[in-house]
C-alpha cells in the first residue's frame, strides 16, 4: 500500500462530502483490520518457524540448562527456584524464601508437547521474587524442564490428550490451595493467602512438574483418564510425584545438594523427597493432620500396600487411605527406594551418575507403564512390568534394586518377585505404519493411544454399578487379564476372592460420594440430595461428573486431576 494513500483517502472524502467521509472512515476500518491480520500472521509464522527450529536443532544433554543449544537466545536468563520457594527439614512458624537461581531462557523444543501461558507474559529477564515476572517464568522453566525430561523417553509422535493445542496454561485460575491438569483446561495454577502469605502454586517447581506429570501420563496412556478404580487414580498422583522428582534431578545444583545432604543414600529425608513443602505448609496451617509435618507429601516414607478398598476414604496424613493422593504414596516410596538403590548399582554417587540413573529410571517407568495390563492390580503390574522391561534394555542390571523396593512396600510379593525370572520379557516391536517408531511390546501387542487427542482418545470398557443407595451408574473399569499372574503381598486379611473390576468401581464410586468429588450440578435428581453437604465442591473444582446418555443412563467421567488440597477447605 502506497505510504500516502490514507491522505488521499481523506482528501477525496473531503471533497465529497459526509457520506464519502464515511466512506473514507469505513475503508480505513478496513485497511487497519487488514493490517492486523497480517501482524497476527506474521506472529503465528514467526512462532511455528522457531518451534520448527528448536525440534530440528540438537537436544540439550541431560543436566543441561533447558533452552541451551536449542534455539535459545544467547546471553539471556530468567529467574527461578530449583526446589520449592523454601524448604525445610525442620519446618519453622515463618519459613524465609529460598535464594533464587539464574538459568539461560527455558526452551521447549518438542514440536508436539508445546505449551501456552494464558494471557502471555513479560519479556525473558531477571525478576525479583514476588512478581509476576519471577511466577511466569518461573513456570516456564519447571514446564520446559519437565517436558525436555520426558520428550525423549516418549514414543515417536507423542502428543497431549488435550482439547487444546499447545496446550493451555493458567497461572493464576482463582483463589485456592490447589492446581489440576484437565483435558479441556490444560494445567491450571491458584493462589491463596494464609496466615498473611499469599502462595501461589505455579511457582512451585514440584507442583507444576506433578500437574505436568499428569499431562505425560495422559498422553501415553490415555484410557487411565476415566479408570474407575483406586490403583489406576493412585499412580496416576504417584506419577506426577515421580515426575516432580525426576525432574528436579535434571539442575546440576540440586542433584549435588541433595548428594551432599544424603551422602549418597538416595531414600531418606531430604529437599528430593520432601515434595512442595510451600504448599504443605499452607495447607497445615488450616488442617494440621491434612498433610505430611514438613511437605505436601514425603517419598521418603514407610508405607505398606494393603488392600484400598478395605481403607477408609480419608485419614490423617500419617495413616494409609483410600484416597488416590494418600494411596500414592505406596507406589511413589517404592519407587523412591528402587531410585537409590539404583544410583548405588550405577557407582559411584556422583552428580552424572544420578543424572544418568534419573534418565534410566524414566525410560524404565514409560516402559512400565506401556507395557502393564490394565487390570485392578495395577500397582502390581506396573511393577513387574517396570522389572521386565529393565531385563529388555539393561539385561537385568536393576533387577534387584527393583524387585526388593517393590517386594518390601507389597506391591509385589516375594513369590511374585521371584517368579519373574521365568516370565516373558517385552521385545522391541515397530509400531505398524510408522518406520521410525520402535517400542518394547509383548507379543507385538502396542497400544496407539499416545498419538491421539481428546477427541479420539481409547476408553475402557463401561461396566453399570449399582450403588448402595439405588441408583446404577455407568463405569469405565480396567478389565484386562493380568499379563503376570501375581499378586500384592498384604499383612492385614487376604483380599476376597473374585473380587471384579465392577467391585472395585463401586468401591471407588462410593469414595468420591464419601469425599465429595462428583460435580452437584450434574448429579442433581440422580443423587440423594443428602450426600451433597453445604459447601460441596463447585463444577469448576470436582474431579468428577456424571453424563446422562440418550437412554437416560448416568456415566461417570473425570473432569480433571487435582492436587488433592481443596478437601482441607471444608473443614475450618
Amino acid at each position: 500500500m502506497d505510504q500516502n494513500s490514507d491522505g488521499v483517502i481523506l482528501a477525496e472524502s473531503t471533497a465529497g462530502g459526509g457520506e464519502n467521509l464515511a466512506a473514507a472512515a469505513q475503508k480505513l476500518t478496513e485497511v487497519a483490520d487488514d493490517i492486523r491480520s497480517s501482524l497476527k500472521e506474521m506472529t503465528r509464522l514467526l512462532q511455528s518457524m522457531t518451534q520448527e527450529a528448536g525440534r530440528l536443532a540438537p537436544q540439550p544433554e541431560r543436566g543441561e540448562a533447558p533452552g541451551a543449544g536449542v534455539g535459545a537466545a544467547p546471553g539471556i536468563q530468567v529467574n527461578h527456584w530449583e526446589d520449592d520457594p523454601f524448604s525445610e527439614a525442620v519446618p519453622t512458624t515463618n519459613p524465609p524464601l529460598a535464594t533464587p537461581v539464574a538459568t539461560d531462557l527455558p526452551t521447549n523444543g518438542h514440536a508436539l508437547l508445546q505449551t501456552e501461558v494464558v494471557g502471555g507474559g513479560p519479556a525473558p529477564a531477571i525478576y525479583a521474587p514476588d512478581t509476576d515476572g519471577f511466577r511466569f517464568w518461573a513456570a516456564s522453566e519447571a514446564i520446559a524442564r519437565g517436558i525436555n525430561f520426558w520428550a525423549p523417553l516418549l514414543p515417536n509422535g507423542t502428543r497431549w490428550t488435550t482439547v487444546a493445542a499447545p496446550m493451555q496454561v493458567t497461572l493464576v485460575a482463582g483463589e485456592d490451595l490447589n492446581a489440576n491438569y484437565s483435558r479441556i483446561s490444560g494445567l491450571r495454577f491458584y493462589k491463596k493467602s494464609v496466615r498473611g502469605r499469599t502462595f501461589f502454586s505455579g511457582e512451585s517447581p514440584d507442583v507444576v512438574c506433578h500437574e505436568l506429570g499428569h499431562a505425560i501420563l495422559d498422553a501415553i496412556r490415555p484410557e487411565l483418564f476415566d479408570a474407575a478404580n483406586i490403583e489406576t487414580a493412585a499412580f496416576h498422583e504417584s506419577f506426577g510425584d515421580m515426575s516432580a522428582i525426576l525432574s528436579g534431578l535434571q539442575l546440576p545444583g540440586l542433584r549435588q545438594q541433595v548428594l551432599d545432604e544424603t551422602q549418597g543414600q538416595l531414600n531418606v529425608n531430604s529437599r528430593l523427597s520432601r515434595l512442595a513443602e510451600q504448599l504443605g505448609w499452607a495447607i497445615r496451617q488450616l488442617s494440621p493432620t491434612a498433610v505430611d509435618p514438613d511437605s505436601l507429601r514425603n517419598a521418603a516414607n514407610r508405607f505398606f500396600y494393603q488392600d484400598p478398598t478395605e481403607l477408609p476414604p480419608i485419614a490423617p496424613s500419617n495413616q494409609l487411605s483410600s484416597e488416590a493422593h494418600f494411596f500414592s504414596r505406596v507406589f511413589t516410596g517404592g519407587f523412591f527406594d528402587a531410585l537409590a538403590r539404583m544410583l548405588k548399582v550405577a557407582g559411584e554417587p556422583t552428580s552424572d551418575t544420578l543424572l544418568s540413573v534419573s534418565a534410566e529410571m524414566g525410560q524404565i517407568l514409560v516402559d512400565g507403564v506401556l507395557t502393564a495390563s490394565l487390570s485392578t492390580d495395577y500397582f502390581s503390574q506396573v511393577a513387574a512390568a517396570m522389572i521386565q522391561a529393565d531385563q529388555a534394555r539393561n539385561n537385568g542390571k536393576y533387577r534387584v534394586a527393583l524387585s526388593s523396593s517393590f517386594v518390601e512396600r507389597g506391591i509385589l510379593s516375594p513369590d511374585a518377585a521371584a517368579s519373574l525370572s521365568r516370565a516373558p520379557t517385552p521385545q522391541v516391536t515397530r509400531v505398524p505404519d510408522n518406520r521410525d517408531d520402535w517400542l518394547l511390546a509383548f507379543g507385538g501387542q502396542i497400544s496407539d493411544g499416545y498419538r491421539r487427542t481428546a477427541k479420539d482418545a481409547p476408553v475402557l470398557p463401561t461396566y453399570a454399578v449399582n450403588t448402595s443407595f439405588g441408583l446404577t451408574i455407568r463405569v469405565h473399569a480396567p478389565d484386562e487379564d493380568q499379563r503376570f499372574n501375581l499378586t500384592p503381598a498384604m499383612f492385614a486379611a487376604p483380599r476376597p476372592a473374585n473380587r471384579s473390576p465392577k467391585d472395585h468401581a463401586r468401591s471407588f464410586v462410593e469414595d468420591l460420594i464419601q469425599l465429595g468429588r462428583i460435580d452437584l450440578e450434574t448429579a442433581k435428581g440422580l443423587l440423594p440430595k443428602e450426600l451433597f453437604p453445604a459447601g460441596h465442591r463447585a463444577a469448576g473444582q470436582s474431579t468428577h461428573r456424571l453424563e446422562q446418555t440418550d437412554d437416560g443412563q448416568a456415566v461417570l467421567k473425570r473432569v480433571l486431576f487435582d492436587c488433592g488440597l481443596g478437601r482441607c477447605r471444608h473443614r475450618r
